[in-house]
């Protein structure tokens, strides 16, 4: 199945570049897609690990299919054209997905061991779980009520999601949109567990209802549904069971359904429907954006900027300078959006935090050239590979708190992937949650292992005694 895909790829780049043609970018889009439903046939497991950023990436493909037929780049007040910038970018992540798939399938045989059993012994810890995940709503609930009759919210008063972060200013409500994504394999593990999966439904529906409330967009909602598909689906796939692909789809469609109204009431349809669909045109370029530009004008097979980089690894190890306004223009996001963006637009998007998204390997390209971007590459889809088959074990074998602090290590990745800044993933502080993750965890399995050897222990001596 890889061979196919780099084959096609590769035949796709070079088409690409002998017949220029925006067709190309709607063939890698669909390879792509190909690539992803293969990946589920041959790798089941890493698909289920993997399938947020499959759905993240095929966002970026279809930004890209529009860049390279035409559509306008506000951002960067440019039109685009065909330059076979996504095909090449295919064949990168097509190397990303096989590293990833090595180091997760290496495992597989036993985790599916471990998920095999895991139900049962979730059951045992189901109550306090779900306990503490109905608290955290109802306090949550309760602030964001109050922060909706003071201040409104995204989808009814049309404001941008970063801005009203911005208005609203609040530690609480940050901490709360940037970290979701920790508590739903928590939520995925009720699904799976006899007796909750209709409240473990209905804790994903307010989720997700919460999220479209304060403006969230698909990409978002997509994360939230496929990580809570990850311990029920890999509990199913454990037990030989096939993914019911016709469910999957029908879950995409929903929600597609569901947040494309939403996301046009947020830009304002009530008011101006037209307007409101162009500024929807205007933000899908924006995801293939930064590594359309960035293909175009630094495509080199090797460079290395050693300024850039000296300056990023420098701030791994202190945490006040994990900020974007400490980085400037150094490297990370602004570095990558300053060549392409008008100094007063990239003036007024620092102060306000955004910018660019899908910027990481726009980053490497330019500070790094074609070779340094495939190794470095590699190395985060390890990674990455490395952290998602440490937080499956963690649920598997139900040590929660190794779990939490391996999900808040996956949600600093995709904070990796979005922003560029490498200390999400490489940092200190990240290296401790993992490191602390990887100690609860063993020491769980001691304690495991010493109550095991405990019950065999009585066991025998019952056994003597009887005999």
């Amino acid at each position: 199945m890889f061979a196919f895909h780099f084959v096609a790829a590769a035949a796709a780049t070079y088409g690409a570049a002998a017949f220029p043609s925006g067709a190309w970018a709607y063939i890698a889009t669909l390879l792509f897609g190909t690539f992803a439903l293969g990946l589920l046939r041959v790798a089941p497991a890493t698909f289920l690990l993997f399938v947020p950023l499959l759905a993240l990436r095929l966002t970026e493909f279809l930004s890209g299919a529009a860049i390279e037929n035409g559509a306008y780049m506000v951002e960067t007040t440019t039109y685009g054209h065909p330059t076979g910038g996504f095909c090449r970018l295919l064949l990168i992540y097509l190397v990303f997905f096989a590293v990833a798939t090595a180091v997760v399938e290496s495992s597989w045989p036993r985790l599916r061991q471990k998920f095999i059993v895991a139900p049962a012994r979730w059951q045992t810890q189901a109550k306090f779980i779900w306990i503490v995940l109905v608290a955290f709503a109802v306090a949550i609930s309760a602030y964001l009520l109050r922060l909706g009759i003071n201040n409104g919210t995204p989808l009814f008063s049309g404001i941008d999601r970063f801005a009203y972060l911005d208005l609203i200013d609040s530690p609480i409500y940050r901490g709360f949109m940037y970290n979701r994504i920790v508590l739903i394999p928590f939520v995925g593990a009720l699904f799976a567990t006899p007796g909750y999966r209709a409240r473990a439904l209905g804790y994903i529906v307010w989720l997700i209802m919460t999220s479209v409330i304060f403006g969230e967009k698909f990409t978002s909602l997509v994360m939230i549904i496929s990580l809570f598909a990850i311990p029920a689906g890999l509990v199913h796939i454990a037990n030989e069971r096939p993914i019911p692909v016709g469910v999957i789809a029908g879950i995409s469609a929903a929600l597609v359904v569901v947040t494309v109204p939403a996301i046009l009431i947020v830009y304002g349809a009530l008011r101006d429907f037209d307007g409101a669909v162009q500024r929807y045109g205007n933000r899908a370029a924006l995801q293939g954006q930064l590594w359309y530009q960035t293909d175009l004008h630094y495509l080199r097979l090797f460079h290395l900027e050693e300024n850039a980089i000296g300056a990023d690894m420098a701030s791994w190890i202190n945490p006040a300078a994990q900020k974007t306004d400490t980085a400037g223009t150094r490297f990370g996001l602004y570095y990558v959006m300053q060549p392409f963006t008008a100094s007063r637009l990239l003036g007024w998007t620092q102060e306000g935090g955004t910018g660019f998204v899908f910027s990481l390997y726009p980053y490497f390209l330019r500070s790094m050239g074609v070779i340094g971007l495939l190794i470095v590459g590699s190395i985060v889809a390890a990674y990455h590979a490395l952290v998602m088959r440490l937080l499956a074990s963690a649920l598997a074998e139900a040590s929660w708190l190794a779990a939490l602090l391996f999900g808040r290590v996956m949600s600093m990745i995709y904070a990796t992937y979005t922003t560029g800044y490498m200390w999400n993933t490489f940092g200190l502080i990240a290296v401790i949650y993992f490191l602390v993750g990887v100690f609860l965890l063993w020491e769980s399995r001691l304690a495991n292992s010493r109550t095991k050897a405990a019950m065999r222990a009585t066991a025998r001596r019952v056994s003597e005694r009887f005999s």
